[in-house]
């Protein structure tokens, strides 16, 4: 289905709600709303990797010390994003069903929570920065640019968290181009101030606290765009429910589908940090190929990210609308196009591993360990995409937990323990690490393929759709 297609009904846009069985087509193509996903994901990535390169211009002590808090700074607006996505979900399927009225009323609930959440996270951030970067173990000069960075970016997240909730408005409603559009803004604006507050000769040249105002001053401008996108331009409504047990009901469905959607990447970046530290072990010329090759294989997940949430929007819509067999025609197509996505570009980047190496370092020992990684990408990619497409697929019919629960049991019961065992007492080093990686990822895509044939069954089918309650599945 083209984007010109998904317009809103005039019930939306305020008017007569008469007559409306679902707000537009549900008939959308995965790849229509995917292909703008990837583009706001690659945009977001290339934003963070201007402010690294800004930083790295000042000096080395002040991207190190950036980069160290900002994997606090990552790890909430992570949250914020996953959180914007599980709204998303539950918006998709109302308007599946035509509810109008009660999405309208979701939306302005999901914007009270979303508000309530930044306020905290911003004055939390912003007023312990100096604790958050000296547990972070800086000191002197480091210790104040982290808490100079942290005190700004951090304290933004407010509009980071508003700006999550506008974006899954987008999602759920089809204007996933919209969001992307509102993802390059931001970028523009971003390089636009940190040449004028950074690099500019005849600019103030404010350095870290620089680059910091340029994220949260960018950031804002892409949420004002946000909501002109979202107020005036497509005019969804926003309304507040006259029942106060409402508000309570879609509070209560909001969290449940978010809540989930949103642990499942905190361990998991707990999980990277641990995998860190264990390559770091082995050695200095491992760890640093590792974070060269995380560049290129984070863009062929950005690939499998984008299908899956595009096929969550989609599936999200027919659970409302009740089209069972074409939650499984477009679940299945969208899970293969993932698999040889992923195939082709893991093995592109493999043939390429000496190219790619090359234009990262001149060490022969890191660029070798680096064309291991890029080779061994072949054995967990493909099985990457396939997790990220069937637990979109579960978590769009309501199978919300099973995706996050066996996230977190197969990385922290398998993947962690073997990755340790098999670098280090057994002498694997970092192809140890790797093959606990591909065993992680195999497993975890095998037993969400199971779950999805199981609930998917002919027999069993007719329960995705009849939920009345709107009570997502908590069984696993």
């Amino acid at each position: 289905m083209r984007f010109r297609d998904l317009r809103m009904p005039d019930s939306c846009h305020g008017g007569s709600e008469r007559n409306i069985s679902v707000p537009f087509k549900v008939n959308m193509g995965v790849l229509s709303l995917s292909w703008p996903i990837f583009f706001q994901l690659a945009f977001t990535y290339c934003m963070g990797l201007i402010d690294i390169w800004a930083l790295g211009m000042i000096s080395d002590a002040a991207a190190g010390s950036v980069g160290s808090v900002n994997t606090v700074t990552t790890f909430v607006l992570m949250m914020f994003s996953f959180m914007g996505q599980g709204g998303s979900l539950v918006y998709a399927r109302m308007l599946g069903r035509g509810e109008i009225k009660k999405v309208q009323e979701c939306y302005f609930v999901a914007l009270v929570l979303h508000v309530l959440l930044g306020v905290v996270m911003s004055a939390a951030l912003f007023l312990w920065a100096e604790d958050v970067a000296g547990l972070l173990g800086l000191e002197g000069q480091h210790l104040a640019y982290g808490t100079s960075f942290l005190r700004i970016v951090g304290g933004s997240c407010l509009i980071h968290s508003l700006g999550a909730m506008l974006g899954g408005v987008m999602a759920a409603n089809g204007r996933t181009r919209a969001a992307m559009f509102a993802a390059m803004f931001t970028n523009v604006v971003n390089i636009v101030l940190i040449g004028v507050l950074v690099l500019l000769p005849a600019g103030p040249q404010w350095g870290v606290r620089g680059v910091a105002l340029s994220t949260a001053l960018a950031t804002a401008a892409g949420l004002l765009f946000s909501a002109w996108l979202v107020f005036r331009r497509i005019r969804i409504r926003f309304r507040r429910p006259a029942d106060p047990r409402q508000v309570k009901a879609h509070g209560a469905l909001l969290v449940a589908f978010s809540l989930p959607t949103m642990l499942e990447p905190a361990f998991w970046q707990a999980a990277q940090i641990a995998t860190t530290r264990i390559i770091a072990a082995v050695g200095e010329d491992e760890l640093a190929a590792r974070m060269y090759t995380l560049s290129i294989t984070n863009m062929i997940g950005m690939v499998s990210s984008a299908l899956s949430q595009g096929l969550q929007i989609a599936v999200g819509h027919l659970v409302g609308a009740g089209d069972l067999d074409r939650i499984r025609r477009i679940s299945r197509a969208t899970r293969l196009g993932g698999i040889a996505a992923a195939s082709v570009l893991a093995l592109a980047a493999a043939l390429s591993s000496h190219w790619i190496m090359d234009g990262f370092t001149d060490s022969p020992e890191v660029a070798e360990a680096g064309r291991l990684l890029l080779w061994c990408g072949l054995l967990y990619l493909p099985a990457s995409s396939l997790i990220m497409t069937t637990a979109s697929s579960l978590r769009a019919v309501g199978q919300v937990n099973y995706p996050a629960l066996t996230g977190i049991l197969v990385l922290w019961g398998v993947f962690i323990p073997l990755a340790y065992v098999l670098s280090l007492p057994l002498g694997l080093a970092i192809l140890g690490v790797m093959i606990a990686m591909a065993v992680d990822e195999n497993l975890r895509a095998l037993l969400l393929m199971v779950r999805w044939r199981y609930i998917s069954a002919p027999q069993r089918a007719g329960r995705l759709v009849k939920e009345p309650k709107e009570v997502p599945s908590v069984s696993v």
